[in-house]
């Protein structure tokens, strides 16, 4: 049975700006399909393996994204259309009449009022689904339960959302193959030992653990290269006293004028992590993101990638990182997870650890042992490129669709 689908989803807002103060003028007179091609090929994001493994299996995928604001601007042009934001999302998915919808911006996750208007207005959807592997609130768990089912990236995160009703399969992360073509050895420094790329976001279920972990490492001497996202002062400050606000409120038994209260049942979350200001030391450590083949190559070009969940993801391993730095061949050391021998054989193809000290025993002895962290390096990277490509997960996806169709 063949099905037409679309993707619709956004990049990070920094790689963004990055792409377009970069090649902005380079694309100006380019049509939409040349600066779509273009764009796939810079961002090296799921975007650009999504439709071409659908189109391996002979279903025709497109994807839509959201924040591309020239690329949008483009179709607009050359469609005539006058709508913007979400209506004009809208138009670009009557236009191409999908059977199925997947949804990956949480802007329209969230707007249950826009996927009913979705539905109404293209006849030939089927199914609207989408994915989440990220701490949700209220407003996107009533844009969940609009969808026919949804993807998600751990058993744990499977199990929360099918105990609120939500259909869901788990969909883990993975690597493209064709990434590896395109990696190149930086000759202009030595390989860097050890490095960390990611996001700091400060409370509501997010990365309070791996700042802990980060700053104990820092501590400890280890030289670490951290490249990432820091909140400014002002916006900590901002949580703290939300922190400090929802919780009185609960204290006062007054929960239910949070779930009453747009605003408030929007950030319920952050009412569960205490907020702490960065360390000196961090903020003086952190390098800019990196984004795209250039985050690959950062990967490639160093001997051990430290690996740290979000507390989002509680007991269940399953973030993005595992499969991007073993695909690319770089030894993982990565925070145990009950579900994580199910993805790889612990201590052979990757290096775990529970502790703050065990992590930093750990590290320190792996960089003294290159040859032992070359091992694990290039077992991990078999056991991805075989296990864990894109090409098997969208074979999985694609039985799922045939299915509920």
């Amino acid at each position: 049975m063949k099905y037409r689908i679309v993707r619709v989803g956004n990049l990070y807002k920094e790689q963004v700006n990055s792409y377009y103060i970069n090649y902005g003028e380079f694309l100006q007179t380019m049509s939409y399909d040349e600066q779509y091609q273009h764009l796939m090929s810079y961002s090296c994001e799921l975007f650009s393996f999504f439709s071409y493994n659908f189109k391996k299996l002979d279903v025709e995928s497109t994807d839509i994204i959201t924040n591309a604001f020239l690329l949008q601007l483009t179709w607009k042009k050359e469609n005539n259309c006058n709508d913007n934001g979400k209506e004009l999302v809208l138009a670009q998915i009557k236009k191409i009449k999908p059977n199925i919808v997947w949804i990956d911006d949480t802007a329209f996750l969230a707007d249950s009022k826009w996927i009913n208007a979705l539905r109404n207005s293209v006849p030939s959807i089927k199914i609207v689904t989408g994915h989440i592997c990220a701490p949700y609130n209220a407003e996107l768990l009533k844009g969940f339960q609009t969808l026919d089912f949804i993807f998600t990236c751990t058993p744990c995160f499977k199990k929360e959302l099918e105990l609120q009703g939500i259909k869901t399969y788990l969909n883990y992360h993975s690597f493209e193959k064709k990434i590896i073509d395109r990696l190149a050895i930086n000759i202009n420094s030595n390989k860097n030992k050890l490095v960390f790329t990611g996001s700091f976001i400060t409370g509501g279920g997010f990365h309070k653990t791996r700042i802990e972990f980060i700053e104990e490492i820092l501590k400890s001497g280890i030289d670490i290269e951290i490249l990432g996202n820091i909140e400014k002062k002002s916006k900590i400050k901002q949580k703290q006293a939300l922190y400090l606000f929802l919780n009185a409120l609960k204290k006062m038994r007054l929960s239910k004028l949070i779930d009453n209260i747009p605003i408030l049942s929007k950030y319920e979350n952050y009412a569960d992590t205490p907020v702490k200001q960065y360390s000196s030391k961090l903020r003086n450590s952190i390098k800019n993101a990196v984004f795209g083949i250039e985050m690959f190559n950062l990967l490639f070009n160093s001997q051990i990638c430290l690996n740290l969940h979000g507390e989002v993801a509680k007991k269940c391993a399953g973030n993005i990182r595992l499969f991007e730095a073993t695909g690319v061949g770089t030894c993982l050391v990565t925070d145990w997870k009950e579900n994580l021998h199910e993805l790889f054989e612990p201590e052979k193809e990757i290096v775990t650890y529970k502790t703050k000290e065990e992590c930093i025993e750990k590290l320190k002895w792996l960089i003294q042992n290159p040859n032992e962290s070359d091992k694990i390096a290039k077992a991990g990277q078999n056991r991805t490129l075989t296990d864990h490509s894109f090409e098997k997960r969208i074979e999985v996806i694609n039985e799922i669709f045939l299915k509920n169709l």
